[in-house]
């Protein structure tokens, strides 16, 4: 992304982010603090993935000192629910690979509810795997996945163990992998899906388990990734806050351990965990955009 303009830290951007989504602007806004107590107030840092749209905030802005609306032509409509529809049209077109993951991921917890567990498991599974009456099963080794059922080396993220567990895992790729998709574009995204996917899946199968699944190792992979770019190529706008970082690598020890079951956390799959933070933090280093910052 590029620095385009700053605005005063009392300045309300809300209304501005909502026109700016609305126009499908890409955009970041981030807060810069004083580098002492004498150098001045805090600023409000607008950036934006297309420069050349400077002059439509510019227009923007002129018509709101003015008292008009931010955009041209008068508010956007809202439905009778208060959504805007011409607002969310704009952040599923921004961010549709992050929408039709949570849509597959959807749709994969729906058939566990309608045709059963053991059903979506032999499809989606890392490895085959036959069921020998009600409690046990008898997996074939990884080269049968290898030998065709390539799928299976990612489909186990599709699958979830109930409402919880998946609206839990979509918020973090919301917040996070919507970042990446937005700023960094969808063939990047999807290559640290796709990665990410694969390597924590392969990390939970090398310890032996056969029958998991969740987005959580891909989340661990889509928050290592903001973390890592944020700070190597913070003109790119990515944010997350350090302590949100801090709280998940306590988190990813804590599972690690045997008080994860005595605070009634269950059975986590901490290898896909930690083989999709590693995948990230390395994507995190390899694959954001080089670009030079411009300033207004």
């Amino acid at each position: 992304m590029f620095k385009v303009l700053t605005l005063p830290e009392a300045f309300d951007s809300l209304p501005l982010r909502e026109a700016l989504w609305a126009e499908g602007i890409g955009h970041q806004i981030t807060h810069d603090a004083p580098a002492s107590p004498d150098s001045g107030e805090a600023k409000q840092v607008l950036w934006l993935a297309d420069p050349e749209k400077l002059s439509v905030v510019v227009a923007m802005l002129e018509r709101h000192s003015n008292g008009e609306s931010l955009r041209d032509g008068g508010a956007t409509p809202v439905s009778v629910h208060g959504v805007n529809p011409a607002g969310l049209w704009q952040l599923i077109r921004l961010t549709p690979l992050t929408w039709l993951v949570g849509l597959a991921c959807c749709l994969t917890v729906l058939a566990q509810y309608s045709l059963g567990q053991a059903a979506v498991f032999q499809w989606l599974a890392i490895v085959p795997f036959e069921l020998i009456g009600t409690q046990h099963i008898r997996p074939e080794t990884l080269s049968a996945t290898l030998s065709g059922e390539w799928w299976r080396l990612w489909s186990p993220s599709l699958m979830h163990f109930g409402v919880l567990h998946l609206v839990f895992n979509l918020l973090w790729l919301w917040v996070f992998g919507r970042q990446i998709e937005a700023i960094d574009g969808p063939w990047r995204f999807a290559l640290v899906l796709l990665i990410s996917g694969i390597a924590a899946n392969l990390a939970q199968y090398a310890v032996g388990s056969v029958l998991f699944g969740g987005l959580s190792g891909i989340d661990f992979a889509v928050i290592g990734y903001v973390f890592i770019a944020a700070r190597r190529r913070p003109a790119l706008g990515y944010q997350i806050q350090r302590s949100l970082m801090i709280f998940m690598l306590i988190y990813l020890v804590l599972c690690m351990t045997p008080l994860s079951n005595a605070i009634g956390l269950g059975d986590i799959a901490n290898e896909a965990h930690l083989g999709g933070l590693i995948s990230g933090l390395v994507l995190g280093l390899l694959l954001p955009r080089r670009m030079r910052q411009k300033a207004n």
